[in-house]
């Protein structure tokens, strides 16, 4: 009785793994097909379209990430591969955006605007009001509060505040991308400053 109970949630947490896997290539592609605008208003059109496709499998969805949250979990949703797909999907969304900023900057901000989806998720997956109300409130909230961060990008603090949070969510991506960086620059590594894309 003990290896079947021990083996039945394995198989189980494998198919949700891969449904999550199916989720992230239609976000991804969602992502990728987003209108035109500033960075504000595409991650709110990108949370949005995240929880509208991940609401069929809310059940399961809540299964697999209480699972991740185990001490002997074989699977890490935070900073696995998944995360590394998710960080770089919001990379791209960054880069496309009117407002967009220079690298090494813009995959730092791609890191945390994954982080700050990671923590919407749980919130909406914990959501017990009608219909996911107040998920919905925290995702209009999220936008305002990006709208006014990113005019701010100019004051050192902010920029420094988001390469921290990066360093912190998925060092090896960074790691990843200032040596890929360091290979195609001749200066070795060296980055310009932040700055807004200009034509």
């Amino acid at each position: 009785m003990s290896a079947i109970s021990n083996e039945a949630p394995n198989r189980e947490n494998l198919r949700r793994l891969a449904r999550y896997d199916q989720f992230l290539l239609a976000f991804e592609a969602a992502i990728d097909d987003l209108p035109s605008g500033p960075i504000a208003d595409r991650y709110h059109q990108s949370l949005r379209q995240a929880l509208a496709l991940m609401a069929g499998e809310r059940a399961a969805l809540a299964a697999l990430y209480a699972a991740a949250l185990a001490e002997d979990a074989h699977f890490d949703l935070l900073r696995g591969q998944q995360a590394e797909r998710l960080s770089r999907a919001y990379h791209r969304l960054v880069l496309a955006s009117d407002d967009s900023i220079r690298e090494p900057k813009a995959l730092e901000l791609g890191i945390a605007l994954y982080s700050f989806h990671q923590l919407i998720v749980l919130f909406w997956l914990y959501d017990r009001s009608p219909e996911q109300e107040a998920a919905q409130r925290l995702l209009k909230l999220t936008r305002e509060l990006f709208k006014l961060l990113r005019p701010m990008f100019f004051l050192p603090m902010v920029p420094q505040g988001i390469a921290k949070l990066a360093d912190i969510v998925l060092p090896g991506l960074k790691q990843k991308s200032e040596r890929a960086a360091a290979q195609e620059d001749p200066r070795d590594g060296e980055h310009q400053d932040l700055d807004i894309h200009c034509d």
